[in-house]
Order: structure tokens, then sequence, then C-alpha cells
């Protein structure tokens, strides 16, 4: 693997569980995202430092560099905490519509009693 992909992944990995753990220390951050964050990261920093298996997963697989095994990977994770996201969104959108419907009855409710 290209020598300033390897030091371009090193790098990222830390300042991405620096900024983490800062938003850990500021209390910004839900313990599932934290977790999510830091085993991503984790996980790219172990593929770069330990690279060479990789390499053989790559090449099992037929893709013609290990960096494009490495994007892939990442986008595949990536895609995984859209998907989780999204479903997150829609159930506080849920939650946001049952709220303002008894809020409206409620207002409504008290209306007619007044």
């Amino acid at each position: 693997m290209n020598q300033g992909l390897l030091i371009a992944l090193i790098i990222g990995c830390i300042l991405t569980i620096v900024f983490v753990l800062v938003k850990i220390k500021n209390s910004q951050f839900k313990i599932g995202d934290t977790l999510y964050w830091l085993f991503f990261c984790l996980f790219l920093l172990a593929m770069a430092i330990f690279h060479k298996p990789f390499f053989l997963v790559s090449k099992f697989f037929g893709f013609e560099s290990p960096s494009n095994f490495v994007f892939v990977i990442i986008i595949f994770l990536l895609l995984i905490k859209i998907f989780l996201l999204d479903v997150r969104i829609a159930k506080a959108e849920e939650k946001m519509t049952r709220l303002a419907q008894k809020y409206a009855i409620d207002n409504e409710t008290k209306e007619i009693n007044e």
C-alpha cells in the first residue's frame, strides 16, 4: 500500500479519536455513536498498521489495489452508519408527530372546556 495512504490513514484515525474524545468530554455524543466512531477508527488504524492480511484479502476478492479495498470497506461502514441514522431520524419524526397531535388534542380539549 502507498506510504502516503498509510500515513493519511494513521493521522486521520488519530485526529478522529481525539475529536471523539473531546466530544465525550463535553458530553456532546451518545454512547452508541461514540462506540461506533471509536471502533471505526481502531479498525482503520489496525488496517494501516497490520496491512499485510488486508493485502491478501483484497487479492482474494479481486481488487486491483489494496487501497481500493480500503475505500470499499470505509464506504460500506459509512453506509451502515447512514442507515442507522436514518432509522433514528424516522423514530424521532414519528415521536414528534405523535407529540404534536397530542398537544393539538390537549389544546382543543382545553378550549372546549373553557
